[in-house]
């Protein structure tokens, strides 16, 4: 028995890992990720033609450094309409004066500076402030220095520790009763929906990639009648337990690489201006957090495997097959629709009952475990409940995945099922 499986296992992992779907989305997808992030440094770098310096200066008493002030902008100038701002003062470095517009423009097309401000002479009624750059930088765009220079010289003789709550007047530390009662959980609604979301994808794609192959295989074999050549040397069960066993492993080798790939991003993302990304450097994911993670991927899959091993079944042809598993791909995403919900209110009725019912808890319960602590009776019963699906649709995969389904040469009817369920 264990020789059969075995040899399934086997020839399924070499035959689907090396389908260049399979390839494209564990390797190619992540390696995409890469090079876009790399031209974006390359192309911000090309723009600013002036490298990033490791000074630092008194002009950061609210604790932000010159070279990081100026960290994506490299050498700037400003001219000063106003008459208000006459010299840098501690910014002088990276900060340059100029008399007028035309100076710094010279400067600008001589390369000695990346851009300039001008500060409008009735700046102190309207604030208005124009940059002037060769080229559309988003990096480089920002107001930082010129807010600096204006509360430096506009704090002027004020103390120390009063020019830094001007800087940073407030740190909030929010805490949402709503989304975690017990008062534990900080909210952050950026990394919160990044982390959900992230997650959410992880997971289906890795179940329904890695069991759409499930799905393709069976019929494949039925369509070239390979079918009758391996139920003749071994059973059906034993066969689909070599498919369910090779193709979890790919889809765990799927979430791996994958999760790999994030954490390299974030941690390079880090010393970039790439914002929409810094979101997940504040995720701070707990081992039991990674392990329930696991626990729901293995169970998630497992229902989604025998499904999909009814579908490949009773499917006579590939465009038979995935209208069948509409039936159960639909259902399963229905929290993608309340991502905002999960969110923001993930303790609200909606997302408890989709995180207990086993066909949306394993993309629910992902959901909620990343940005919040669910009772841990929940979890016990979220995971009962899904086991128990998990038998019966292996139970329903055994009974329909028989030599009378499999050589069949078209669909079993509806009349037909009970049938098939007794044997």
């Amino acid at each position: 028995m264990f020789k059969h499986i075995s040899h399934v296992f086997l020839y399924e992992m070499r035959r689907n890992f090396l389908r260049k779907g399979y390839l494209f989305t564990t390797f190619g997808i992540p390696l995409i990720a890469f090079v876009a992030y790399f031209g974006y440094v390359f192309i911000n770098n090309a723009n600013s033609n002036q490298p990033a310096e490791s000074e630092s200066s008194s002009a950061s008493q609210a604790g932000t450094s010159t070279a990081e002030l100026f960290r994506d902008i490299g050498q700037a100038g400003y001219v000063d309409l106003s008459g208000r701002f006459p010299d840098p003062g501690d910014l002088k470095n990276r900060f340059t004066r100029f008399d007028d517009e035309a100076a710094a423009a010279e400067a600008l097309k001589a390369g000695t500076i990346n851009l300039y401000y001008v500060i409008a002479a009735d700046y102190l009624n309207t604030g208005d402030v124009t940059m002037v750059t060769p080229r559309l930088n988003l990096g480089q765009t920002s107001d930082a220095p010129v807010r600096r220079l204006v509360l430096q010289e506009l704090s002027e003789g004020i103390n120390a520790d009063v020019f830094n709550r001007l800087v940073d007047p407030i740190r909030i530390r929010e805490i949402n009763l709503q989304r975690d009662a017990s008062g534990k959980t900080q909210s952050n609604f950026d990394t919160d929906f990044a982390v959900a979301y992230l997650f959410a994808i992880l997971l289906m794609l890795a179940v329904f990639t890695t069991n759409g192959y499930m799905m393709q295989t069976v019929i494949e074999e039925k369509e070239t009648r390979l079918i009758e050549i391996l139920i003749s040397s071994m059973r059906p069960t034993q066969l689909l337990a070599g498919k369910i066993l090779a193709l979890g492993l790919l889809g765990f080798l799927q979430i791996v690489v994958w999760l790999v790939a994030i954490v390299g991003l974030v941690q390079l993302a880090a010393g970039s201006g790439l914002t929409t990304v810094m979101a997940l450097i504040s995720l701070n994911l707990m081992p039991m957090q990674v392990l329930l993670f696991l626990v729901y991927f293995v169970f998630g899959y497992l229902f989604f495997a025998a499904a999909y091993g009814i579908v490949g079944a009773i499917s006579t042809s590939m465009q038979e097959g995935p209208q069948f598993a509409v039936f159960f791909t639909l259902p399963a995403a229905i929290p993608f629709y309340f991502v905002s919900l999960f969110t923001t209110s993930p303790d609200a009725p909606l997302p408890v009952i989709l995180s207990l019912f086993p066909l949306t808890s394993p993309l629910s319960m992902v959901m909620r475990i990343s940005i919040t602590t669910v009772p841990a009776w929940q979890i016990l019963l979220s995971l009962a409940l899904l086991i128990v699906l998990d038998v019966v649709m292996i139970w329903l995969a055994g009974r329909v995945f028989r030599v009378q389904t499999l050589l069949a040469g078209q669909a079993p009817k509806l009349r037909d099922l009970p049938r098939l369920l007794r044997g």
